[in-house]
């Protein structure tokens, strides 16, 4: 995939870093890799903070609290859903959010984003990637829950929001949030899920078209992974202005079982209750109500209304 707009190259030794770390994602064999890590940047004489959270839920009001202090350089240590909380608590700052640039070093095991993006495996590979300061500016989804026609809570992401199935299968482990990280985990509670969720009539609309269709699960977001290494959105675009938008209809399991390989493999123009499309703004709504889900975060059940930021953060990248 090649990004639509230029990249832009900083010196990394120019600045501090704020470098945040979820403790799920610094534990066992995580933590060796943390130090290991320390001691490269150490003694390539960075200047940085580093910062454990109390819990995952603590990343967020500390990203806003470190940037409505003046910090503008923040590098997140851990998975999807720690790039996540601090892309929110970007948000939350009210600072000019095109003055941060975000790096990442993925730690830990759900580091779907980081695979449009083509970062390196283990994470102390990572750091040539970050050596190179090469920067996008990322798009972000704005998700706004909606009830009587009112806004009561926004949610920011950066990779995939998901809604019917997907949602389901995180509902389903909401207070088992560390294990859903493992593939095979995640691959059993699919199973479990799959047989018991049933497809909904959907109402979508989109500043082009409207769709009302009975779906069995949605997909709408800025890059192309999601579930531990599912490719739902294989032609998504971070720098495009537009996301892409997988809707699946209702279709039978022993269906989605044998298709499971072309998920991880993105092949999934052959199946044929798939489709996609693009937009800069999408409602969905639903009676009742569809389930949705962010990076693991569940989210609360509404109609909801999801709408580009282009461009928004400077993100490090390593295509």
């Amino acid at each position: 995939m090649h990004l639509t707009v230029e990249k832009e190259n900083i010196s990394i030794f120019d600045h501090s870093w704020q470098i945040i770390a979820n403790p799920n994602a610094l534990s066992n064999s995580c933590y060796r890799q943390w130090e290991e890590i320390a001691a490269k940047l150490d003694d390539l004489q960075l200047d940085y903070q580093f910062h454990i959270t109390e819990e995952v839920d603590s990343v967020r009001k500390l990203l806003k609290k470190l940037c409505q202090s003046g910090h503008r350089h923040i590098m997140a240590l851990g998975g999807d859903g720690t790039v996540c909380s601090i892309v929110n608590g970007i948000f939350d700052a009210g600072v000019p959010v095109d003055e941060i640039y975000l790096a990442v070093l993925p730690l830990g095991t759900g580091n779907d984003w980081c695979r449009t993006h083509n970062y390196p495996r283990h994470p102390l590979e990572s750091i040539n990637i970050f050596l190179r300061g090469q920067f996008v500016r990322h798009d972000i989804g704005q998700v706004e829950c909606i009830r009587n026609g009112e806004v009561f809570y926004k949610h920011y992401f950066i990779n995939i929001a998901g809604f019917g199935f997907d949602a389901a299968i995180i509902h389903q482990t909401a207070s088992k949030r560390a294990r859903i990280n493992n593939k095979y985990i995640y691959l059993l509670t699919l199973l479990k899920i799959l047989f018991s969720h049933k497809a909904q009539k959907v109402h979508i609309r989109t500043e082009s078209e409207e769709i009302e269709e009975i779906l069995f699960s949605i997909a709408v977001g800025n890059c192309q992974y999601n579930g531990n290494g599912m490719q739902q959105l294989p032609m998504a675009n971070p720098t495009d202005g537009y996301f892409d938008m997988m809707m699946l209809k209702d279709i039978s399991p022993f269906k989605i079982l044998k298709n499971i390989k072309n998920l991880y493999k993105g092949n999934l123009e052959q199946i044929p209750e798939i489709r996609f499309t693009k937009a800069t703004d999408i409602h969905i709504g639903t009676d009742p109500y569809i389930l949705g889900e962010i990076e693991g975060d569940v989210l609360p059940t509404a109609d909801y209304h999801i709408s580009m930021i282009p461009g928004a953060l400077r993100i490090l990248t390593a295509l």
